[in-house]
């Protein structure tokens, strides 16, 4: 009898086994084999003089501009103006608040639904204490060793010089889209995009324009956003989490209570119950990244249906993968006195959760009447409904990149930051998140971090790539 189950037992492991293996095989999301093609010419030293020139306007993101600050983004408009004559000479161009630019550029068919290229401009300021620490001044835009340098290269402004490059370069060589083409870039993305981005999607709504998809900044061509990734990757971003930040009080406490004490356990017990990680997402990236993980996590991921707990441990051992596929709880503020104890915490929702369920969550994990909570309604949005990467639409996206970055694997993600993008989602269904940047690890960048800089070889790969979405939107049927 003992015999007998032990013989059956291996039969079940074996099955189960097989079964498992069939499932990491089929696992992979299947990439279409396009032809090569030829990429257009872009001259790196002018891309780099460019933006060279584009760093040195120090168009520093901040809530309130001064006089002195607005007449920098200003300033940074003249340059744009005399970088790209074909650009403002052809394309129309409006801004919101005199200082957020939208490019209009007419395609031949007026009846098509348009395509939407979105960036920003504004940078963050630089650390003071960290200035001795630059090898290059931050806002030099020296060129040096191969290499733009200054705020801005990685984020924003690197991005803009390409789509506008791009842009000119189609221009003189006497392209004309099929569809209408706008560029958006916004001067307010940091600081939250209510004055740039969102009052250009107003009036784009308000215009009756109908747009096909949208591709605002996003993540890098990089390695490491997952547990076992062993290469870079294209992760093209079809939503991001929301936001919304609490007010922490302390209230009806005794005259003897700590209150500084009351609110720090009352924000332990929060970081001690987190909500769980969604492995919905993570499993429709890992389909996308089969060739740039190891074999072992393609086995977790394709059976999350038995091994949904050793995929939650690797991700919580992951902060990438965990800001992609987890609402997170942040303090950002904790202080007080002996009256009361205050905090600011935010709150980073993923896909489908909602403020409300959020608020209930605190409750329950804090369970103190003592700790009064509230959200400040100007600074929350739930994470907009995420686009499909099954649609043509994320499939033009993924045409650019293979065409452009040979054998790089390509797949969705949710973007952990929030950016222009989500104002769009009211105009398009097809709203994505992509800086096509690729950074080998060597160059050890980090996004506004000191000594930011980027390849000029990489800036003129980004413009190529540009060009070649352009020419794929640019005709009468996405597809």
């Amino acid at each position: 009898m003992v015999i007998q189950l032990l013989i059956a037992f291996t039969i079940l492991l074996l099955f189960m086994a097989a079964v498992m293996l069939i499932a990491a095989v089929r696992f992979a999301r299947p990439l279409p084999d396009y032809p090569v093609v030829e990429l257009e010419e872009v001259d790196g030293d002018v891309l780099a003089e460019h933006l060279s020139e584009v760093i040195r306007c120090r168009t520093i993101a901040a809530d309130e501009l001064t006089t002195t600050m607005r007449d920098d983004y200003f300033n940074l408009h003249r340059v744009l103006l005399k970088q790209f004559p074909r650009v403002h000479t052809t394309l129309e161009v409006r801004s919101s608040q005199d200082l957020s630019l939208l490019y209009i550029w007419p395609g031949r068919n007026p009846k098509l639904p348009g395509v939407l290229l979105s960036g920003h401009y504004d940078v963050p300021p630089v650390d003071p204490k960290t200035v001795d620490k630059w090898k290059v001044p931050p806002f030099s835009g020296q060129v040096k060793d191969g290499f733009i340098w200054g705020r801005g290269t990685l984020q924003g402004k690197g991005q803009m010089v390409a789509i506008l490059q791009a842009v000119e370069t189609m221009l003189r060589n006497g392209y004309k889209p099929e569809r209408t083409v706008y560029l958006s870039f916004g001067h307010d993305c940091l600081t939250g995009g209510k004055m740039g981005a969102c009052r250009t999607a107003a009036y784009l709504k308000k215009a009756g324009v109908r747009l096909e998809v949208v591709l605002d900044e996003g993540d890098w061509i990089a390695g490491d956003y997952f547990p076992g990734m062993t290469g870079s990757a294209a992760v093209i971003g079809v939503s991001e989490r929301g936001h919304i930040r609490f007010d922490f009080t302390t209230q009806n406490t005794k005259r003897t209570d700590n209150k500084l004490d009351i609110l720090s356990h009352a924000l332990s017990r929060l970081a001690d119950h987190p909500l769980p990680a969604s492995l919905k997402e993570i499993r429709e990236s890992y389909r996308g990244l089969v060739g740039a993980i190891s074999y072992t996590q393609q086995v977790i991921f394709a059976n999350t249906w038995l091994l949904s707990w050793l995929a939650h441990s690797l991700i919580l051992k992951h902060p990438e993968a965990q800001m992609r596929s987890t609402t997170q709880f942040i303090p950002v503020l904790f202080n007080g006195s002996l009256e009361q104890a205050h905090a600011e915490v935010d709150v980073f929702l993923m896909p489908g959760e909602s403020i409300a369920a959020v608020s209930d969550h605190i409750r329950k994990a804090v369970q103190d009447e003592r700790v009064l909570f509230q959200a400040e309604s100007d600074r929350a949005w739930e994470a907009p409904k995420p686009s499909s990467p099954d649609s043509a639409a994320y499939q033009t996206i993924e045409r650019a990149v293979l065409e452009v970055y040979d054998g790089i694997p390509v797949a969705p993600v949710v973007q952990p930051w929030p950016g222009d993008a989500r104002f769009y989602t009211s105009i398009c269904r097809n709203v994505f998140r992509f800086t096509p940047l690729l950074v080998p690890p060597e160059d050890d960048l980090e996004l506004d971090g000191i000594n930011e800089r980027i390849r000029v070889k990489s800036l003129v790969k980004m413009t190529q790539f540009y060009i070649r979405l352009l020419q794929i939107w640019g005709v009468s049927t996405i597809s």
